[in-house]
């Protein structure tokens, strides 16, 4: 485990406080040293590292981390003396992972951003995808999903949090009745959202998780949920409910059409009307996600243009591809295997996607096709044709092979100065500084990738360019 502090470096002695941990050393200095990261590797320790000690608690292992740089440990049983290690400040506490959450949370509340939490028995992943949607309008936001790791994965989740974050977003899923109090401790929310609360544990666990909510903030439920009127009868906690049925809830939808591949609806509430509202999917249980987000858009100070706008920009994912928008950018980041139909059918999703918002163009960053035959450089020039007569307007390959796919786009009349190649597989930030050159507001981008580090390196170089944009 490596953990950075993005917040900015603590003394010893503050770590100590916040972890709840009893600070020993010879060193008068020690206390006042500061820490910048963290880390269980020894060959990781460098200037700054407070280094976490395995549970044997061996002296060889804390005197091995103070030679290579560490100026503090943590561990859970002092060493017999101290004398091997006079100027490394020695942090002891009972339990390692509860130290470790205990500091994340204290830590992370510096940071000053908003937190909303979600839970349910379904639908939290999608809710929380058009929450993202609709804070991106005007927030940088930070999203976790599906928080289930235990305490030294909920730690490191928290420290992952930028320093310029406005809202952190966070999936809550429930495995068994140790998660309840687990995660009701570790998560200090602004907002909760429960979209839904039946649940296999027992009937409002949902809820319980929910126990840390700050002061002054509220849960959102649905009105029609049944199970959700006896039970928070007796709750105390401030309630707002949304509705697609009546207009009891404080946001409803009202004027609800389906049509084959979208929603129109209107949104109403007490000093609220938001007309002709469209969200590109369908179902009922998709007008309540975005009935949520438009409720915590509006408690942020989102317009009413903007919260329309967030909605209409998400896209529902199909199975092994991530929709989802970044500094105005539609990414389409797609897992699923590089074989020649998967990848066309990337490039159709591409351009459905375009379809449905004006002027944007389209770009596709592909990389080398999986081959069976013999027919290696025919299959991947005729893509290229393909990627042209789908009218595409930037193309990216990345791979030797995938060289061939940029030749058969030229060939099909696509501008040489719309394609760029890259051989070199173990250069991807190569492509990922090509591809920002080229970003503006509105493309909607494409990442077919077949090699998952590299992908992942890409789309990590491009949020990051785009969020400081």
């Amino acid at each position: 485990m490596n953990i950075n502090l993005k917040l900015g470096a603590i003394t010893a002695a503050e770590t100590a406080a916040l972890a709840g941990a009893k600070l020993l050393t010879l060193s008068k200095d020690a206390p006042t040293r500061e820490i910048t990261n963290f880390t269980t590797e020894i060959g990781e320790i460098t200037r700054g590292t407070m280094f976490i000690v395995s549970e044997d608690n061996s002296l060889a292992e804390m005197m091995a981390a103070a030679k290579n740089g560490a100026y503090s440990v943590l561990c859970t049983k002092a060493p017999a003396s101290l004398e091997r290690i006079p100027d490394t400040a020695v942090l002891v506490c009972d339990d390692i992972d509860d130290a470790l959450g205990r500091l994340a949370k204290a830590y992370t509340a510096r940071g000053g951003h908003k937190t909303i939490a979600l839970t349910g028995a379904k639908g939290k992943t999608k809710t929380g995808e058009f929450v993202y949607s609709v804070l991106e309008e005007m927030y940088k936001v930070h999203k976790a999903t599906d928080v289930k790791g235990g305490r030294q994965s909920d730690a490191q989740m928290l420290f992952d949090i930028p320093a310029d974050t406005d809202f952190f977003l966070v999936e809550l899923k429930l495995r068994d009745k140790r998660d309840i109090a687990r995660l009701a401790d570790l998560i200090d929310c602004d907002v909760g959202i429960v979209t839904a609360l039946k649940s296999g544990i027992d009937e409002r666990s949902n809820l319980d998780v929910l126990s840390g909510l700050k002061q002054g903030g509220e849960i959102a439920l649905s009105a029609e949920d049944d199970a959700l009127s006896l039970i928070c009868a007796s709750d105390t906690r401030r309630r707002r409910y949304v509705s697609v049925k009546n207009a009891d809830g404080a946001l409803c939808a009202e004027n609800i059409r389906e049509l084959a591949d979208r929603t129109l609806f209107d949104i109403a509430g007490e000093g609220v009307r938001i007309f002709d509202v469209e969200i590109h999917s369908v179902g009922i249980d998709n007008v309540y996600s975005a009935l949520f987000a438009a409720l915590v858009g509006l408690k942020y100070g989102i317009p009413d243009e903007k919260i329309k706008s967030g909605l209409k920009n998400f896209h529902s994912s199909s199975l092994g591809v991530g929709i989802y928008t970044v500094g105005g950018v539609t990414f389409i980041e797609d897992s699923s295997s590089a074989t020649p139909e998967s990848v066309q059918s990337g490039i159709d999703t591409l351009c459905d996607i375009a379809k449905l918002h004006d002027g944007s163009r389209k770009i596709a960053v592909v990389g080398d096709l999986r081959n069976f035959g013999q027919e290696m450089r025919e299959m991947h020039e005729a893509m290229g044709e393909y990627i042209v007569s789908k009218g595409i307007d930037k193309l990216f390959t990345f791979g030797v092979a995938a060289e061939q796919i940029g030749i058969g786009a030229v060939r099909a009349g696509m501008p040489k100065d719309d394609v760029c190649g890259n051989l070199e597989l173990f250069s991807p930030l190569k492509t990922a500084e090509a591809v920002a050159k080229q970003l503006r507001a509105g493309d909607i981008l494409l990442i077919r990738v077949g090699r998952q580090n590299a992908a992942a390196e890409i789309i990590r170089y491009l949020k990051a360019y785009l969020e400081k944009q």
